[in-house]
């Protein structure tokens, strides 16, 4: 599987103060999302956000969801482990007893996201929580019988965060409007059809705007795949000649 991995454990004692989680040796490969019994926490970043203050209950459920980025493909970053590929602490206590879930999301996608109805019930009737993880679903109706529909189109994710989108079961890609320049994704007429609704699918890793505003994205005719931002980072650099000569 590519993308995601769950790592799971239970927290041994009470954190009723805010504690801190930390990934002292840049362990987290490359950003983790993080829920204490599906309250969501916080994120950690490679080499950006090395730890977050938590919560929690002793026996609850410390859920890490851990996304791959992606990697370049020559260099010395060509052998990139992906996932929590050293220890985190909390207290400074060593993490562990890891349960581990490797997320095969297209096919899930593919097969709908079939589940059982009790699964989709949060504990206690508690209302759904718009800042985990979670996945939107909706459909795009195309008028039949005109002439040259579909054709290719673009698409935009207004208030939505970060995340990727399939649509009728096609990865288009990810989106993520706060770090750019890319804000649409392009989508080819070949994955549209006419005959039926096309199921579109989002994942939203952080916080969706279904909770305060209308939830959609739009389907607009021009891209915007330029957009001015401000990247902050202070990761080293993947290639320089220092680097290339030590490699000689």
């Amino acid at each position: 599987y590519f993308g995601f991995v769950l790592y799971r454990t239970n927290l041994k004692k009470n954190y009723s103060e805010e504690t801190l989680l930390i990934s002292p040796l840049n362990g987290v490969h490359d950003r983790a999302y993080i829920s204490v019994d599906g309250i969501p926490q916080g994120v950690l970043e490679r080499r950006k956000s090395l730890m977050i203050n938590i919560t929690g209950k002793a026996g609850a459920n410390l859920d890490l969801l851990v996304e791959n980025m992606g990697r370049v493909n020559y260099g010395r970053y060509n052998n990139d482990f992906k996932g929590l590929v050293s220890n985190l602490t909390l207290d400074q206590d060593v993490l562990v007893d890891w349960e581990i879930y490797p997320l095969d999301i297209d096919r899930a996608v593919g097969h709908g996201l079939k589940c059982d109805d009790d699964e989709l019930k949060t504990p206690g009737n508690t209302p759904p929580s718009y800042e985990l993880p979670a996945f939107y679903t909706g459909t795009l109706s195309i008028p039949s019988g005109i002439p040259d529909l579909p054709q290719d189109t673009y698409i935009r994710f207004p208030g939505w965060t970060k995340g990727q989108i399939w649509i009728n079961g096609f990865n288009l890609g990810r989106y993520w409007p706060a770090r750019g320049p890319q804000m649409t994704l392009f989508v080819p007429s070949n994955i549209l059809v006419s005959s039926a609704p096309n199921n579109i699918t989002v994942l939203e890793l952080e916080w969706s705007p279904c909770s305060i505003q209308e939830c959609v994205v739009e389907f607009v005719d021009k891209p915007d795949i330029n957009a001015t931002f401000q990247y902050e980072g202070n990761s080293e650099k993947l290639f320089s000649r220092d680097l290339w000569l030590s490699h000689l």
